[in-house]
């Protein structure tokens, strides 16, 4: 029956509703938190404290994605053409420029990862919160609905909490509402209230992301991980498809020596077996032609 009422407390948002004796009731904690064994049992039911993330990319993935351009599908197929035509050493001068460009490009995105997976385990923090009756330091990745904490002036609230106690307590949420004047909490219910509030008027609310200022103040749990409201944005934010000018410039560019290249290739080639040329002869001019157009230096550029 408690699981019951904390799933249709927790669909319709309606915490700030409730009064502390109530949020206590529907959580099945009490003002001291929960034991260890209970945080167990929920932290396997309802999973870390965690945002949802991106999976990082293997280095084999990141490799064949150096790959994924126009100009480089026009350098293989130019490599493949001069290698029918025997030319072995031009064409394997073009694939040792790809593999090289590839590998650079492999290695300096591998970093990139690496620096972001450095910078989370770095971002990582801890809260102070209330287990078998006593204040216990863990990680935020730790907490679970229900768990009582305890929230001081300059830390990070770890997860979505109703405030059960609070001592001139503010809060800043600009990250969430924008709002540039820090939040003071209480603990009164809202009442008198339509069903839904926006954030920055639920006053005995306080977010996931958002930082105490001033005072202190302890709270109860309700909602970890995706749930919480910054996780409904980082849940949105994933579904996203960046299109930077940056790129929308490069593919253009790309088109353009595409077409020019072609174009250009195709005329020499009608040409020159006009005036007599060999098809093979041709084919090579015209190839080496492409080759040295294009700037197949371009996506490492892009990379770097």
């Amino acid at each position: 029956m408690i699981d019951l009422c904390y799933a249709t407390v927790t669909m319709v948002d309606r915490w700030f509703a409730q009064s502390t004796t109530e949020v206590l009731a529907s959580l099945d904690t009490v003002a001291t938190g929960l034991s260890s064994s209970q945080a167990e049992q929920r932290l396997r039911r309802y999973g870390s404290n965690a945002l949802p993330e991106a999976k990082l990319d293997s280095l084999l993935l990141l490799f064949l994605r150096q790959f994924q351009s126009p100009l480089i599908y026009v350098l293989i197929g130019a490599s493949l053409v001069v290698l029918a035509l025997g030319e072995v050493t031009d064409a394997l001068i073009i694939l040792f420029v790809l593999f090289f460009n590839a590998t650079i490009g492999t290695i300096q995105e591998g970093r990139a990862q690496n620096t972001l997976r450095a910078l989370k385990q770095l971002a990582k923090t801890s809260t102070t919160i209330l287990r078998d009756g006593k204040e216990q330091l863990i990680s935020d990745e730790l907490v679970v609905p229900g768990d009582v904490i305890l929230l001081q002036e300059g830390q990070r609230v770890p997860a979505d909490v109703r405030i059960i106690e609070a001592y001139n307590c503010s809060v800043d949420e600009s990250a969430l509402t924008g709002e540039s004047v820090p939040i003071h909490k209480t603990i009164d219910r809202l009442v008198g209230r339509r069903s839904f509030v926006a954030i920055a008027d639920q006053k005995n609310m306080a977010f996931r992301g958002t930082f105490v200022t001033t005072g202190r103040a302890k709270a109860v749990v309700v909602v970890t991980g995706r749930n919480t409201e910054l996780g409904k944005i980082a849940q949105s934010a994933g579904a996203i498809v960046t299109d930077i000018p940056l790129m929308r410039s490069v593919e253009h560019l790309t088109q353009q020596i595409i077409v020019v290249v072609g174009s250009t290739s195709l005329i020499l080639f009608l040409l020159g077996l006009v005036r007599g040329h060999s098809v093979r002869d041709m084919f090579a001019t015209v190839v080496s032609l492409a080759v040295s157009a294009i700037p197949e230096g371009l996506p490492i550029v892009l990379t770097l």
